[in-house]
């Protein structure tokens, strides 16, 4: 991933690969536990629970997003604390986002 810092890019760029069957990743900051936290977009609700399982993410908030790209859902997993931090690596991002 590239570094990005506009936070809408970021977020743009992920449900654009998330419309591709593959998991997108977008750094965000959460006000009410006033720490980074980390979205995981992906069309296909099994891969994204598969990549977490495998990736050893284990806490987050699974929803859904409705977008006018695509006719699907897409399913979105916000992970916080140590998962958060796993993420940020996998992403290649050396800094938390502020």
């Amino acid at each position: 991933m590239t570094e990005i810092d506009d936070a809408a890019a970021m977020y743009r760029a992920a449900v654009d690969v998330a419309l591709t069957g593959e998991v997108g990743m977008c750094p965000d900051f959460d006000r009410h536990l006033q720490e980074e936290v980390w979205r995981l977009l992906c069309a296909d609700r099994d891969r994204l629970l598969t990549f977490c399982q495998r990736m050893g993410i284990i806490v987050g908030r699974l929803t859904t997003r409705q977008t006018l790209k695509s006719e699907k859902p897409i399913f979105e997993l916000i992970v916080h604390g140590e998962d958060a931090d796993t993420v940020r690596q996998l992403a290649g991002r050396d800094r938390p986002l502020r």
